[in-house]
């Protein structure tokens, strides 16, 4: 992840995208540096960051800031608050998962128009932020099947938002062995790329390279 840039991490259920979330605001978090973490999901779990924070749990604890919206109106006013908590040594925001109250406020919305925007208009302040204050940004999202001439395809719910601001996107996905994920570089720094992959093996510690 660079500071400047939105990266964004998309995958099915159980791929580990919350524990790699966990993962990068605790590493941010050895380095000294600060950490805002918003937990649209409901999946951050004590037990979870003590297990992978290790014996530096209580010291890295006092590094992340984590809120816990319950709506997407909740999570809009969040995102477009986050510039109050910038400090010289605030480093990486953690938005896990950015659809998940989206997709809740889908079916409930009157204008789905309106849903659109202000979720673009989320993402949008988040680029501005990142690269004004130099911070990183890591987003999640979860997948939906689309229907394609050729097939199904997964892709990330309210892709063309999700797809528009990010310099880096990354996919993640099962594989036959239940612990080991693949993830596949999309784009790098602006660029899109020919899929690089990687396999990692998920531990109780977080992700390990296989």
């Amino acid at each position: 992840m660079e500071r400047g840039e939105i990266t964004l991490l998309y995958g099915e259920a159980a791929t580990g995208k919350t524990t790699l979330a966990i993962q990068a605001g605790t590493s941010a978090a050895r380095r000294g540096v600060k950490v805002v973490y918003v937990d649209s999901d409901s999946s951050f779990t004590q037990q979870r960051f003590n297990q992978i924070a290790g014996a530096d749990a209580k010291s890295l604890s006092e590094l992340i800031m984590l809120f816990f919206p319950d709506s997407f109106v909740e999570q809009r006013m969040l995102v477009e608050s986050l510039g109050n908590y910038v400090t010289p040594s605030l480093g990486l925001v953690v938005i896990d998962s950015m659809s998940t109250l989206y997709r809740s406020a889908f079916s409930r919305a009157e204008s789905i128009f309106k849903l659109n925007r202000d979720l673009a208009r989320q993402l949008a302040y988040l680029a501005d932020l990142t690269l004004s204050k130099r911070i990183a940004c890591l987003i999640t999202s979860q997948v939906h099947t689309r229907l394609r001439p050729i097939g199904a395809q997964i892709e990330p719910v309210a892709r063309r938002a999700l797809f528009h601001f990010p310099k880096t996107i990354i996919r993640v996905r099962n594989t036959s062995d239940p612990i080991v994920k693949e993830f596949a570089l999309q784009r790098l720094r602006g660029v899109d790329m020919v899929e690089g992959r990687a396999f990692l093996t998920l531990t109780e510690k977080g992700f390990m390279e296989t």
